[in-house]
């Protein structure tokens, strides 16, 4: 086998630069006029076509109408033309889609000026013999399963939307089905955790995965002159960084999703982990470990303080008459674990503000972040007057959910656990069907303004300097040759 051959096998497709120029040949609906335009890729197509000519392999995640599944239909047209005799397959969740990209595919055939023998609404094939299938992933009625790669052998694989195939089972026939050096393009949206997509994104397998912030999008802009310093803070806790971003998303969040946070970011996600938040259901799928501690003033230590190790106090704040509780975490930012913890639903202002006033004499913080909303201001101004340095903390609907996501990685990565509360708080906090959070979240929330605090604010390791090892540019500075 020659070294061609073999880097044919890798990079089934021509280069990105080759691409684009096919793609300038080409036309497309555009979205806001919808009249037909010259294909100019986004930065997203652009990309795709790059990694697709990298990887054989690839899933991409993605908000909603970024251009994805028009960019991989043409590269199914690319490898139709370039493979004479290979079979493509377009498979999507409904015969509406499935169809659909088809079309787009048929337009691109006719943009190129590729002549077909057989062009309907469920195959295309050209005169060189290589056919463009389209393939739902949906049962018949009396069938179980779809007929989706179970009857033909297919060359590529186009796989659309794959979190909302009601046959998720098609994707195990689909693969079989293709030949081991087959590109698999996967390109979807998210349903939520615990489907194929979700499986194939966090699992360790070959699949190059690539994810598409809403903020990437050049068209998802508004107005940021809108913004206050409250709504520039809400989009710096979901990851925003791009001030018109974060007006459309807020804009977006109000107008077509009633201020619902979580089925907002799950349709246009800024990190991967929001695109897969639950509908409904427990939020922390496991039950962290419960450590022994000593106990100091009632509060519970699971770690001394340590010599040059960087700590956080974070301070969820709660009226101390039983309806829910007051919680302090201690996080060691070096270790990035918690080493201490208060839990109290009978806490008074008093006596939450001298736990915090104890917890800062043991660990020395920077500051203690508490928050502010209701009675917790006047925790903050108390914790002050005991001579605690404070960073205070309004919690609105996005930094709660910021919160909690970090929180929830870091419990489910295994870095976080110590109290029984926070056991119990991880078992308990979920979403309830109106896909609101429900259940106990006390210690889940200070320890999340503890871990916003350490994203934005990150430790930065010093560099050690080696020592007895011979530096022989130092010996140069003294002499010149």
């Amino acid at each position: 086998m020659t070294n061609k051959t073999i880097q044919k096998e890798h990079n089934p497709f021509p280069s990105a630069r080759k691409t684009l120029a096919l793609a300038g040949l080409c036309s497309v609906v555009d979205q806001t006029s919808g009249e037909q335009v010259s294909f100019i890729p986004t930065p997203e197509q652009k990309e795709m076509i790059e990694h697709v000519g990298k990887h054989k392999t690839i899933v991409f995640l993605k908000g909603r109408q970024i251009g994805c599944s028009s960019v991989v239909c043409f590269l199914d047209v690319v490898y139709a033309i370039m493979y004479p005799g290979a079979k493509v397959a377009v498979v999507a969740d409904t015969e509406q889609k499935s169809h659909g990209l088809l079309d787009r595919c048929r337009g691109f055939l006719h943009d190129l000026g590729v002549s077909t023998t057989i062009s309907n609404r469920s195959k295309i094939r050209l005169v060189s013999g290589s056919e463009i299938h389209a393939l739902t992933a949906n049962a018949s009625k009396g069938q179980e399963q779809s007929k989706a790669g179970r009857s033909l052998s297919f060359q590529m694989l186009h796989l659309s939307e794959i979190a909302f195939w009601p046959d998720q089972d098609a994707f195990g026939a689909l693969t079989a089905s293709a030949g081991l050096s087959a590109p698999i393009i996967i390109e979807s949206t998210s349903s939520g955790p615990g489907d194929l997509l979700w499986h194939l994104w966090n699992a360790s397998n070959s699949f190059k995965k690539v994810f598409f912030p809403v903020e990437d999008h050049l068209a998802y802009r508004a107005d940021s002159s809108t913004l206050n310093e409250d709504d520039i803070q809400r989009g710096k806790d979901l990851g925003f960084s791009n001030p018109e971003a974060m007006a459309w998303w807020l804009q977006i969040l109000d107008d077509r999703f009633g201020g619902d946070v979580i089925r907002c970011l799950r349709e246009y996600p800024q990190m991967p982990e929001q695109a897969f938040q639950s509908r409904e259901g427990r939020w922390i799928n496991v039950t962290p470990p419960v450590l022994d501690h000593t106990t100091v003033d009632e509060i519970k230590i699971f770690t001394e303080q340590e010599v040059g190790h960087k700590y956080i106090i974070g301070v969820d704040t709660a009226g101390g008459i039983r309806q829910d509780s007051s919680a302090i975490a201690v996080i060691d930012k070096t270790m990035n674990r918690m080493v201490a913890s208060y839990v109290c639903s009978e806490a008074t202002i008093d006596t939450l503000s001298s736990k915090i006033a104890t917890l800062y004499s043991m660990y020395r913080p920077d500051y203690a972040c508490i928050e502010v909303n209701g009675i917790g201001l006047a925790t903050a101004q108390m914790a002050r007057d005991k001579g605690v340095p404070v960073r205070e903390v309004k919690t609105t609907d996005s930094s709660r959910y910021t919160g909690l996501l970090l929180t929830k990685r870091q419990v489910e990565k295994g870095n976080m656990f110590g109290p029984i509360e926070l056991a119990e708080e991880s078992d308990d906090l979920h979403v309830d069907k109106r896909e609101k959070f429900a259940g106990k979240k006390d210690l889940c929330m200070a320890i999340g303004f503890c871990l916003i605090e350490m994203k934005d604010n990150p430790v930065i390791q010093k560099e050690t300097q080696k020592t007895n090892v011979f530096d022989m540019k130092k010996h140069l500075r003294k002499r010149q040759y």
